[in-house]
């Protein structure tokens, strides 16, 4: 058995209304990888405990495999203990969370030195979209883009005082499967109503205007389609805004209903949880802060 490692990666909720594709942030929920170089073998704990692949062609060693293959390396077996405090299929990016412990994995196995933008880079290209690979790497609220062949991000300025409650359903919709409802064209009204609304958001985190976060998270570009398939998605949205949210958004793909506050995070949980009741629909409440930190790895 060789040296022990320990990743740590967060959870991350995307596109933010407006943001679609770009906005993300970073919350305080993490999956936990332990794994050393030995004879393959995979554990897995937590969410998808009894569902996920204990074999090769789990998305954890199919991405450390990738990266081998990038770097350039053999594939070295190593055995995997994956702890996930993520729900998965939930739209919080566990997907994008395996995706780089996989990466950070193949980086540590071959005594690479993480770098961060390296990391990012590669988890960008993996995933298709930076929303979720960025905030979970560095932290906080980013925005990222891609400029040629190159993945951008840049950190967004906001309140430490901000909450994200996430109502978390059982209803299971994969990223895959929300994207062919979205449409090949959109109007140039439209895309003027998001630009202005993503610009506003930014702007509205940035100088703490909490009354225009509202509009920010207002979209014409993918909420109205895959909210389609999402039951109870503007009654639960409704609810935590009656309730004092400052807005309410699909967290990535869904079906989480996420909504952002300063106060009353108790209540909003509560009228979330009492909306979806009412509609006999399962799931749970989820109440926690913005992390500031992302992906963290140890030496055990």
């Amino acid at each position: 058995m060789g040296k022990s490692f320990i990743i740590k990666v967060p959870a991350s909720s995307a596109n933010l209304g407006s943001g679609f594709d770009s906005i993300g942030l970073c919350l305080d929920i993490w999956n936990e990888v332990e794994f050393y170089e030995g004879d393959f073998s995979i554990k897995n704990l937590g969410f998808g405990e009894s569902t996920l692949s204990k074999e090769k062609n789990n998305l954890l060693y199919k991405c450390y495999v990738k990266t081998n293959e990038l770097l350039g390396k053999k594939n070295t077996d190593i055995s995997i203990i994956s702890n996930n405090g993520i729900p998965i299929y939930g739209g919080l990016g566990s997907s994008s969370a395996t995706v780089i412990s996989g990466i950070i994995m193949a980086y540590k196995i071959n005594n690479i030195n993480i770098n961060k933008d390296e990391i990012y880079q590669i988890a960008a290209d993996f995933e298709g979209h930076p929303d979720n690979v960025g905030p979970a790497i560095y932290g906080g609220i980013t925005i990222g883009f891609k400029d040629l062949d190159d993945w951008h991000i840049s950190p967004v300025k906001y309140s430490d005082d901000l909450k994200i409650i996430s109502y978390v359903s059982n209803q299971k919709i994969l990223t895959s499967e929300s994207r062919n409802l979205l449409p090949k064209t959109v109007t140039r009204q439209d895309s003027v109503y998001n630009i202005s609304r993503s610009a506003l958001l930014i702007n509205a985190l940035n100088t703490n205007d909490f009354s225009k976060i509202k509009f920010g998270f207002q979209d014409r570009l993918h909420e109205q389609y895959i909210t389609t398939v999402i039951k109870g998605f503007n009654t639960i949205s409704n609810a935590a805004r009656n309730a004092g949210a400052l807005g309410s958004y699909l967290s990535g793909s869904g079906p989480t209903i996420s909504a952002i506050t300063f106060e009353k995070e108790l209540t909003i949980n509560y009228e979330m949880l009492d909306a979806a009741d009412k509609l006999g629909i399962e799931g749970e409440g989820i109440i926690c802060s913005i992390s500031k930190e992302g992906v963290k790895v140890f030496e055990k």
